[in-house]
């Protein structure tokens, strides 16, 4: 293919035919293409294989101190942090832009999934073994408000029964009464509990 040839002020400049250099273009844009596929995967693998190990079991046991917190959510934070064209972005927008949730927010997640699946009896596990409904002449909030027990040491302060109580207590009405899992699921990804995170990443 012959390179293009033109004189200006005299001078003869050599430049690529046009041809190439749409080729060039696409090539870009094949590229820019091939990298989202590749981010797109690498994100279902850790979604499918590496936060599942993360989560389990975390009604049973979840972090409640910022070293601890923070060091498992850092797990994630690397992994994004080291995806094509995410290095310069922020914890926050990275996981906006592909989708994901910190994982602290999961885990309060799964504890009011739990606290919900209880109180309507999908698990078997005896509510009063966990819970009791508020005796209360206060009609702000909804009609499922828990008693917070009372906690003399960390340990018990920061188990399920206890932990989950005062954010369940906070739910808006339409979500607490929500007719099906499903509802209360797609519901509560509605509700902004940022004001629960105690982790500093």
């Amino acid at each position: 293919m012959r390179r293009q040839r033109r004189i200006v002020n005299g001078l003869l400049q050599v430049g690529l035919p046009r041809v190439l250099e749409y080729s060039r273009v696409l090539d870009s844009k094949r590229y820019s293409s091939n990298v989202l596929v590749l981010v797109s995967i690498l994100t279902r693998a850790f979604v499918r294989y590496v936060r599942p190990l993360l989560e389990y079991c975390s009604p049973v046991w979840s972090p409640c101190t910022i070293t601890a917190i923070n060091k498992l959510e850092s797990v994630q934070w690397v992994f994004t942090k080291r995806l094509c064209g995410m290095s310069t972005i922020n914890y926050d927008d990275r996981l906006q832009s592909l989708g994901l949730d910190r994982l602290e927010l999961r885990r309060l997640h799964a504890d009011l999934i739990t606290c919900y699946k209880i109180i309507n009896n999908m698990v078997a596990v005896p509510f009063n073994s966990f819970f009791k409904f508020a005796v209360s002449t206060n009609t702000r909030g909804h009609p499922l408000k828990l008693m917070l027990p009372e906690s003399r040491v960390n340990a018990r302060a920061h188990a399920f029964p206890v932990r989950v109580v005062t954010v369940w207590n906070r739910l808006p009405t339409h979500v607490v009464l929500a007719p099906s899992l499903l509802s209360f699921k797609n519901s509560l990804k509605n509700v902004d509990l940022t004001y629960t995170l105690f982790g500093k990443i």
